[in-house]
């Protein structure tokens, strides 16, 4: 009913594979026949993906096996670069079917043709701090240096330092949720000065988007998305409190969430309402 690859033990695909069955033998007496499926490839998506949540909260199966009654056809890679071959099934017009490459180098290029600005500098040049990150995604790993640098290190992106500073002195991500051209939810990430560039948080709390965007950003968001090809997908913002501008610095097609440390209540909430946004864009069909 589901296929997981090779690196996953007998053992454990065995396990997965019943508990998978135990599921669907619930939602088939749920819906009273076959239960409606998101098909995913190539990967099979964690427990903990915001994926899989908002597809229990709807009663809908969530496999990479076909299915006659698939609500969406959804390309669910886990690579930075993304180069797996589809099936002979594998259907046209499938969510982030054309999303191929999330490198930082790529995300911010689009960034400077839809926004007019970036965050990347040529740290040849350059004089002061600047941040030197890897270019793949979810990484982590970004650390600030000294400018201009003689020469780069392979791999990595500069960039100039977004003051994305609170008043107490924290840094604050904006974990935007895009689904098909809407913004259902947007997280505050707290984090302490001494961790900003790592995924280590203090605090957790839902934003309202209205409050967090103006229409104008939410605009070049929903074109910035178009120019990656992406269709589902959680970003990373910044907002510098010197000169005001929006940075979107990371694209996740493949999100876990919601994120560790958001307090029970508006994490319920925030499957709810993200679910409900899947569900009509899923009736909706493609912009």
């Amino acid at each position: 009913m589901i296929d997981y690859p090779a690196s996953v033990s007998a053992v454990e695909r065995l396990g997965k594979r019943l508990r998978h069955a135990m599921q669907w033998l619930g939602l088939a007496w749920r819906h009273r026949g076959v239960p409606p499926a998101v098909v995913v490839y190539p990967d099979a998506p964690s427990r903990r993906t915001a994926l899989y949540r908002m597809c229990r909260a709807l009663g809908w199966e969530l496999t990479n096996r076909p299915r006659r009654r698939a609500v969406l056809h959804l390309r669910f890679e886990d690579a930075t670069e993304k180069r797996a071959a589809r099936p002979d099934w594998w259907p046209e017009g499938a969510w982030n079917e054309r999303c191929d490459d999330i490198r930082k180098s790529t995300l911010d290029a689009a960034h400077h043709a839809v926004f007019g600005y970036g965050v990347t500098v040529d740290p040849a040049s350059y004089r002061g701090t600047l941040l030197e990150k890897g270019n793949g995604n979810a990484l982590h790993d970004g650390r600030e240096v000294e400018g201009p640098i003689a020469a780069a290190t392979p791999g990595k992106v500069y960039q100039r330092i977004v003051d994305n500073r609170a008043a107490d002195g924290r840094a604050v991500d904006l974990r935007l949720v895009y689904i098909h051209g809407t913004f259902p939810a947007v997280y505050h990430k707290y984090k302490p000065e001494g961790a900003r560039y790592t995924n280590e948080t203090t605090d957790v709390h839902m934003g309202a988007v209205d409050a967090d965007f103006s229409a104008d950003e939410r605009g070049r968001i929903r074109a910035l998305m178009a120019a990656l090809h992406v269709d589902y997908a959680e970003l990373d913002c910044l907002r510098d409190r010197g000169d005001g501008r929006l940075y979107v610095v990371d694209v996740n097609p493949t999100p876990w969430g919601p994120p560790a440390g958001l307090p029970a209540a508006e994490a319920a909430q925030a499957v709810a309402v993200c679910a409900a946004a899947f569900k009509d864009a899923c009736r909706a069909g493609r912009p």
